[in-house]
């Protein structure tokens, strides 16, 4: 009787899983809304019609393929599935579920979340004996944590394959094998993950599994591209490409398409490889592909950063934040939802089971049903006040874990701050006391040289004369660059006070020249370190052109605000030059890229004779907010 009773069970997993191929088959070539309504809807006319037990075989059942492409629709059935597994005292279909759950929570980005499941399914599995299920769920395990632990991933991987190994387990082995692969590569052994993955491929060609295959092939074009044979790299990524379209595999054409894209991220090729970061971002999107999500964005902004396209840039590093801060946070949202659907479903079915209890005692006298319905409004007034309790208690430890964050996050930013202060503080001492300490002693050694060397003949006097000179020189920027370093901002006044202590030791080595600096500014502009540096320099690099090549007898300095933009003019009234036949040197390229560092605008004017005017446009908006 029970061998002819489990058979029908297993009869009816089987048509059951034949009907969910079917509807997912047929969503595959359907919008995706429609798809996951229609696979979701599919198993809820299951949960009907089936007992418990059949049910939670049938979820327990679900591919690796279904699981993963639906994981947050399913997230709760799973989590339910529990419940009932739990009840039925059926460990094996509970530690089942457990490690579905973890595939979900994979591919959502929710790795604690990952690994706790991970964990229960194999405790279960090791209580009910069956280590096939633990070394599977142990090299699942191990993958997960190949960004967090690398050690440790290491170390669950191989007693994973060690368990598959022993039990002969070589379905689970291919997948394993292929995993252990990335860890090598990830580590930098290329050779060793090029000999695990042609391992894995050829027990997946073996095994004809048409969904593994491509992740092997995937594999094997990432490591022949670090090792730069890109030839043989593309090829493997045409198979992968080819397969996975023909299965229609949403999830796995999403994974091609970024493993195309780090493919000519490799090379370099950028305008390449955005179409494809961009698309296998839209895929990842459809399928609630948390990860890839990210990990496209991100990829996509370095693109358009080594492009020079910052604000494409700035767009996907935005949207790259906003997914792993979702992926951080999103777990305690589900968790909260997850209870309240619960909550709600035992209450209808609770409404339910009174309902039918008042039909069956209608036979009853006046006096019990008087007595009935006193209670049933009692029961109904309790699950009224308790329901209203538990809701508030759900949002009250809602909003203190995210007060948490909150003040987690703020103590986070300033230990940070301070951080980097006290190392700016401690470079610049270092900068101050050892070199400044052995610059001085430069400059003292050579002056005692020159006092020496007074009958020496004029060559040796010039070349001590330079020595010093560059020495002083260089004491005077170390002295300008520690200044800098210790400020967490600089305002323009600063930067105006520094000026023209620079400007009156240039007025008294240059008593021909006439230097004038003027201001025009209203706004409280401020720079941060390397900003104000820049503007020092530029101002420093065009005095110094004036003074020692164009033998001006006037120099103009002037800054002034215009349109949200910081516009500084230096001008002389030189021997200028023609600039179609000048061979400019370092000094003009120097001031044109310290321009650009503050997304500026360099230009300037030299007419022979009349002399030379720099004109330099800053965004004070970019100033203001750093």
């Amino acid at each position: 009787m029970s061998s002819s009773k489990g058979l029908t069970n297993a009869l009816k997993i089987r048509v059951t899983n034949i009907i969910l191929i079917i509807a997912f088959g047929t969503f595959v070539l359907t919008p995706k809304v429609n798809a996951q309504s229609t696979f979701i809807d599919s198993l809820h006319q299951l949960k009907k019609t089936y007992s418990s037990s059949e049910f939670i075989n049938v979820l327990a059942n679900l591919s690796y393929e279904v699981v993963t492409t639906n994981n947050i629709e399913l997230e709760g059935i799973l989590n339910d599935g529990v419940k009932k597994a739990k009840a039925l005292k059926n460990k094996g279909v509970e530690a089942e579920l457990y490690h579905q759950l973890s595939l979900c929570y994979a591919y959502q980005g929710r790795q604690d979340k990952r690994l706790e499941y991970s964990l229960k399914a194999i405790n279960l599995f090791n209580k009910i004996g069956n280590r096939k299920k633990v070394g599977n769920i142990y090299t699942f395990l191990g993958y997960s944590m190949k960004g967090r632990n690398m050690p440790k991933a290491k170390e669950y991987m191989i007693k994973g394959i060690r368990i598959l190994e022993q039990e002969n387990e070589q379905f689970a082995l291919n997948g394993a094998y292929d995993n252990y692969g990335v860890l090598q590569e990830l580590s930098g052994n290329v050779d060793s993950a090029i000999y695990y993955y042609n391992k894995a491929l050829a027990l997946k060609k073996d095994q004809v599994d048409s969904l593994g295959i491509p992740y092997a092939l995937g594999h094997l074009a990432s490591a022949y591209s670090v090792k730069k044979d890109f030839t043989r790299a593309k090829s493997f990524l045409d198979q992968a490409y080819e397969i996975r379209t023909k299965r229609k595999d949403k999830i796995g054409i999403a994974e091609s398409t970024v493993q195309y894209a780090d493919f000519y991220f490799a090379q370099k090729k950028y305008n390449e490889a955005i179409p494809y970061f961009l698309e296998s971002y839209d895929l990842a999107k459809q399928n609630n592909y948390l990860y890839l999500q990210e990990y496209a964005t991100d990829f996509a902004a370095q693109c358009y950063e080594f492009k020079g396209d910052f604000r494409n840039a700035l767009k996907y590093q935005k949207i790259q934040q906003s997914l792993q801060d979702s992926m951080l946070n999103e777990g305690t949202n589900k968790s909260i939802a997850a209870l309240e659907i619960q909550f709600e479903t035992e209450k209808k079915e609770k409404k339910l089971a009174e309902q039918d209890a008042t039909i069956a005692k209608q036979d009853l006298k006046d006096k019990k049903r008087n007595y009935l319905l006193i209670s049933l409004a009692g029961l109904m007034l309790f699950s009224i006040i308790f329901g209203r309790y538990f809701y508030l208690q759900q949002k009250f430890k809602q909003q203190k874990l995210l007060e948490e964050n909150r003040l987690k996050d703020e103590l986070a930013k300033i230990r940070l701050e301070n951080e980097l202060h006290e190392e700016r503080t401690r470079i610049s001492k270092d900068l101050h006391d050892n070199i400044g300490s052995q610059l001085t002693f430069i400059i003292s050694s050579v002056d005692n040289l020159r006092y020496l060397s007074q009958g020496a003949d004029e060559k040796l006097k010039s070349k001590l004369e330079n020595v010093s000179t560059f020495s002083r020189s260089t004491i005077s920027q170390l002295r300008d660059t520690v200044w800098a370093l210790n400020q967490d901002e600089i305002s323009f006044e600063d930067l105006k006070s520094r000026l023209k202590e620079y400007l009156q030791i240039a007025s008294n080595a240059q008593q021909n020249t006439s230097i004038e600096m003027t201001t025009d500014v209203d706004s409280p502009i401020t720079f941060n370190a390397i900003e104000g540096v820049n503007v020092y320099r530029i101002v420093q690099e065009a005095l110094n052109n004036a003074l020692k090549y164009a033998q001006a007898s006037k120099v103009k300095i002037h800054f002034s605000e215009i349109d949200s933009t910081l516009e500084l003019v230096v001008s002389d009234d030189g021997i200028g030059f023609d600039a179609s036949r000048a061979n400019f040197g370092n000094g003009i390229e120097n001031m044109e890229k310290r321009t650009k560092a503050m997304l500026g605008k360099f230009t300037f004017r030299s007419t022979p004779q009349i002399g030379t005017t720099i004109t330099v446009h800053i965004p004070i908006n970019t100033s203001n907010d750093v």
